[in-house]
């Protein structure tokens, strides 16, 4: 297929990459052990484990959803659909295996997450500050915003928002492209 239509396709599954490269940083300061089991506290009452992965779900797939919702709309992506009558069964396979394995590496990945998210809060409040938060989302109203808070991804003014960045984001990318392309093979029109 037409390379713009693959320069999309990267930045589609783009976020399963990313989520798999490894950076340097720099190491965290100790956590202190009673502040380090407050956070584990307030990291439970936001977001009890046995609702996580459904949590974390319900707000990765219409992103995804709606990635692939921009990627189909792109001229030249309808262009070289219509041009093969296989290609958009083949694509559709590919867009839900990608979410397969998002999903999955999501899952795998989510322990790792919370651990560092409740050395992060360790660091960041006082125990007094971290019971007092846990027993707002220990609250009615606080597990209302935290159910509702993962919805909020999903909302249709947002992803319109979401979808309208990444067309923007992929045309710029293309033409960004083209002109290192361009720089590299020394056919730039300086």
């Amino acid at each position: 297929m037409i390379r713009p239509f693959a320069f999309a396709l990267a930045l589609t599954i783009g976020g399963h990459a990313l989520a798999q490269t490894t950076t340097a940083a720099t190491p965290a300061p100790a956590v202190d052990p009673a502040h380090l089991a407050a956070a584990k506290r307030t990291v439970e009452a936001m977001m009890p484990p046995a609702q996580r992965s459904a949590m974390f779900e319900a707000m990765l797939n219409p992103m995804l959803a709606n990635m692939q919702q921009a990627l189909l709309s792109r001229p030249d992506i309808q262009t070289a659909l219509a041009a093969d009558p296989k290609a958009k069964a083949t694509l559709d396979a590919f867009f839900a295996t990608q979410q397969k394995k998002t999903i999955q590496l999501l899952q795998t990945e989510l322990p790792g997450m919370f651990a560092i998210m409740e050395r992060a809060y360790a660091r960041r409040f006082t125990v007094a500050q971290l019971d007092e938060i846990t027993a707002f989302f220990s609250t009615p109203t606080g597990r209302l915003y935290m159910d509702e808070s993962m919805k909020i991804p999903a909302d249709p003014e947002l992803l319109g928002w979401q979808r309208r960045l990444m067309e923007r984001s992929m045309a710029d990318g293309e033409k960004d492209l083209e002109k290192l392309e361009a720089d590299l093979t020394g056919k730039s029109n300086k």
